[in-house]
């Protein structure tokens, strides 16, 4: 087997001679092994020197040491937004026509109800004096037809008696017909005559002597009326009528005739008795007699209900007229609606800000004519994310400042907050509307920032934002000077901290560290120190500066411990 092996390989490896292109090859080869190691000794010689220098970067990088000391710190939630007047309208025309009257210029002071503008308004004052006529025929239509159906239930017009009754229930009477008659048969009068010199002393409740003719008997009787009109008789002689009453003893009728004496003087004409009270009851309109309260015999006072009817003409006509005052009426008051747009008064105590419409124009339907803004105070609406949105509440101070205003801060407090949210993207946030009483160099339309103090924290320990590093870690001083992690400050370790509320400047630490702890605050520049980012990353600190435009609030607090950083660059 070996030798045929070996013949094998004999065939498949047959000894060449060397010749020149042989050798060449062999130098080329060499030549690229050479070029190909020197390039991976410049690449790893560039790596090493970059991580030295990295190395040397970090073990070097630059801080401030800071001792950790207790102090008082401020929470408050920030956001941005847009000022807005205590109120503003711009008024739309209602109407067209021509601008009579515009009473005012830009940037006066008006009152609610202040008349701004008056239009031609002749032809709907028109329509309202046309509107008003019928509200007056229509009233007395429904009036008449009202005492119509009141006069159905027929009532006595004195005391007396029923001496004829001629209906009962469920008959039916025609307009016009008697349905019964009272007397008062107690009482008799008799008017008489005396002369007006006599007459003109008598006076109303002074007794009198009446003379019977038909029994020529004396009865007493008392007066009831003295006529204040002359009457000339023959031979010129002038009498006045004198009305007596005489209670009836039973035999005084209308026929029976009577003289008077009063005060000594007798009548010279003598008179004939009458009732002292006699009317008939009679049906309005046709009806059915529905009740009779009073029956044939009985004696009524003056005003009793003695026959109630019913009819359903007179119903239905009341019912007409009553519709038809109604549609009167909301006429009247449509066209007085209209009148009212043709004079434009101020809804609000304010400031005219802008005019848009002046006298002697012509209006359109929906144009705008003038704006009104109410200054007497500014308000500033923030949309507060859902997170902290129950740390907010009426009542709570607010600081605000100002591009427009530089240098100046202005107060404010917490009015109204907004339960009704908007969700966006995920995120619901919730408006709350602050308000600025004082407000000396601020106008509607200047953006401002704004500050709502959440809570005061006193006695606590705060150390720099820029000292937090990312997952919440610091670098506490160890004491020694030996290096402990590599990339860390020598004489420093990374300790994990528990965080409070933050501000833009200082946190609180509530675990990890202890007053009179010294750590380092990193310089923060992404070259120094390659781990540290200082994001300030608060467990409560909400940096959302993509909504801060829109008025969208960031958590954060206004630190006052006045603690500075403890010594020099290391």
């Amino acid at each position: 087997m070996g030798s045929n092996d070996q013949e094998i390989m004999t065939r498949d490896t047959p000894e060449q001679p060397d010749g020149p292109d042989r050798s060449a090859k062999k130098k080329l080869k060499k030549r690229w092994i050479i070029i190909i190691a020197a390039a991976v000794l410049a690449v790893v010689f560039i790596v090493l020197a970059s991580l030295s220098s990295s190395r040397k970067s970090l073990t070097s990088a630059a801080y401030t040491p800071y001792t950790v000391k207790r102090g008082d710190i401020t929470v408050t939630l920030s956001g941005s937004g847009t000022l807005q007047p205590a109120d503003a309208y711009t008024l739309n025309a209602l109407v067209s026509g021509d601008v009579l009257s515009a009473p005012f210029e830009e940037g006066d002071t008006v009152q609610k109800g202040d008349v701004l503008y008056t239009v031609d308004n002749a032809d709907v004052a028109a329509a309202v004096q046309q509107a008003e006529n019928s509200v007056g025929d229509n009233q007395r239509q429904y009036n008449n037809a009202l005492k119509l159906q009141s006069d159905l239930t027929l009532k006595a017009g004195g005391a007396g008696s029923v001496t004829q009754l001629a209906v009962q229930p469920g008959d039916t009477v025609a307009a016009g017909q008697t349905v019964a008659v009272i007397r008062d048969m107690n009482v008799m009068s008799v008017t008489v005559q005396f002369q007006k010199s006599a007459a003109a002393g008598f006076s109303v409740g002074q007794s009198a002597d009446v003379f019977i003719n038909n029994f020529y008997e004396t009865l007493p009787g008392v007066v009831s009326k003295v006529s204040s009109v002359d009457i000339v008789l023959p031979g010129n002689i002038i009498v006045r009528n004198v009305t007596i009453d005489v209670n009836n003893p039973g035999a005084i009728s209308t026929a029976t005739t009577a003289s008077a004496t009063i005060g000594g003087t007798t009548s010279i004409v003598d008179g004939t008795f009458t009732y002292k009270y006699e009317g008939s009851l009679k049906a309005p309109a046709s009806a059915t007699v529905m009740t009779v309260s009073a029956p044939e015999g009985s004696r009524v006072a003056k005003g009793q209900t003695v026959v109630v009817l019913q009819s359903n003409d007179v119903d239905n006509q009341v019912s007409a007229a009553h519709s038809a005052l109604e549609n009167a009426q909301i006429n009247l008051s449509t066209q007085q609606r209209k009148l009212e747009s043709y004079t434009v008064t101020s809804p609000i105590d304010g400031t005219i800000v802008e005019k848009i419409v002046k006298q002697g124009d012509t209006l359109k339907v929906g144009e705008g004519v003038c704006t009104v803004y109410d200054l007497s105070h500014l308000s500033l609406t923030l949309n507060v994310d859902e997170l902290d949105i129950k740390s907010v509440r009426p009542g709570q101070a607010v600081t605000l400042t100002a591009d427009a205003a530089p240098g100046m801060t202005f107060n404010g407090v917490v009015v109204t907050v907004n339960i009704k949210g908007t969700t966006k993207n995920g995120v619901t946030s919730y408006p709350v509307t602050i308000q600025l009483d004082e407000t000396d160099a601020l106008l509607p339309g200047m953006n401002v920032d704004a500050k709502i103090i959440l809570e005061s924290l006193h006695d606590v320990l705060t150390v720099p934002v820029a000292a937090v590093l990312r997952d919440n870690f610091v670098l506490l001083q160890t004491g020694t000077k030996e290096k402990t992690d590599a990339g860390i400050p020598t004489g420093f370790t990374s300790t994990p901290v528990t965080l409070g509320p933050s501000s833009d400047t200082d946190i609180v630490i509530t675990g990890g560290l202890k007053e009179g702890d010294v750590i380092a605050v990193m310089d923060n520049t992404p070259t120094s120190y390659d781990t540290n980012l200082f994001a300030g990353r608060a467990e409560n600190r909400i940096d959302n500066a993509s909504n801060t435009s829109s008025g969208a609030p960031t958590t954060d607090s206004a630190a006052d411990s006045g603690d500075t950083p403890a010594g020099n660059a290391g």
